[in-house]
């Protein structure tokens, strides 16, 4: 085990494996002794500044207060020798990104379901007031078991708190943004559905609807609001799917869905009662598919070496045996 592994974030949790390290702080897996299970630990970086230490502390209560199936619980925020952690539950399974970039794009049901359960969470956070304002596939997991998580409440905001950013301040990841968004102008529960009906526009094509050389460009054209539609690059063709991203992407928000209720609804329609019932399972097999997947890859590669290691073995044997055979045969007729 590595030196960074044996080291303890905090008194009572042991570092397993990182997940990933950005510019605010790390996260990686931990064992929590107390209870013995496995969690994962989001550390801030040190002396951040003290808007990014607000925002980190505010993900830890808001989230403190949601509870639902499809929000990845917070079970502490901790201060201990100067650093900033949050403790959450640990998923195992794959994330949205992994799953875009490997099967997309997605059957329709599959993508409605994941959607739906997105939006199920989305619900929970509005009804408390939480505008999550980065909804995008990394911040999307799906466990093994098939229930879909929403992560990451760092840029979220709470309706009752005040902006900890100035006004024009671009807040979130420019491809899902929406355009109250993408130009520093006031979001609201809309402005999720926005990137909800994103992501669901990602999952059906395997593309984004909007795509630049940099943010300015991209903002540029979420503005503009003209993208090819979802049936253009969608190769099962779902009128009824597309129909209901199309209007979550609706520029005015007087012609997007009001809320995630009425997107849901739509959602659950299209996925009838049967679908409704067997989203756990289907989602399940996703995950088992990817696995799948990614071990035949690993075998694949493993006996490739091999083969071509045996080709040249014995082959280069034979060629310097020939040679050799040659060589005696000269010396044998040319000899006086």
């Amino acid at each position: 085990m590595s030196k960074e592994n044996d080291r303890e974030p905090m008194p009572g949790y042991k570092i397993l494996q990182p997940i990933g390290k950005g510019g605010m702080g790390s996260v990686y897996t931990a064992m929590q002794a107390s209870l013995n299970r496995v969690v994962v630990i989001k550390e801030l970086n040190r002396a951040p500044g003290r808007e990014a230490t607000s925002r980190f502390r505010r993900e830890g209560k808001i989230c403190a207060n949601l509870y639902h199936k499809n929000i990845v619980e917070i079970y502490d925020y901790i201060r201990s020798e100067g650093r900033n952690y949050l403790v959450m539950e640990f998923v195992d399974g794959v994330n949205l990104a992994e799953v875009i970039e490997k099967e997309a794009p997605l059957e329709p049901k599959v993508a409605a379901a994941i959607a739906r359960e997105i939006g199920q969470a989305l619900i929970c956070a509005h009804r408390d007031g939480i505008i999550h304002r980065d909804i995008k596939p990394r911040n999307i997991i799906i466990s093994r078991t098939g229930v879909v998580k929403l992560t990451d409440f760092g840029v979220a905001r709470d309706l009752e708190s005040p902006e900890l950013t100035t006004a024009g301040t671009l807040i979130g990841t420019p491809f899902y943004m929406s355009p109250e968004q993408a130009t520093g102008e006031k979001v609201g529960f809309q402005s999720d559905v926005y990137s909800l009906g994103i992501v669901l526009y990602e999952m059906v094509t395997g593309k984004k609807p909007y795509t630049g050389e940099n943010s300015a460009s991209i903002v540029a054209k979420i503005t503009r609001g003209k993208f090819k539609s979802p049936l253009a690059l969608d190769p099962h063709h779902s009128w009824r799917l597309s129909r209901i991203i199309g209007r979550a992407l609706r520029n005015r928000l007087r012609r997007r869905y009001k809320s995630a209720e009425l997107m849901v609804h739509d959602l659950n329609r299209f996925l009838g009662w049967k679908g409704q019932a067997t989203i756990d399972a289907t989602l399940a097999d996703l995950v088992q598919r990817i696995d799948q997947l990614q071990e035949v890859a690993t075998e694949v590669k493993k006996p490739r070496k091999q083969r071509k290691a045996k080709r040249g073995g014995p082959g280069l044997f034979l060629l310097i045996l020939l040679i050799a055979v040659l060589v005696a045969l000269i010396i044998y007729f040319w000899r006086p």
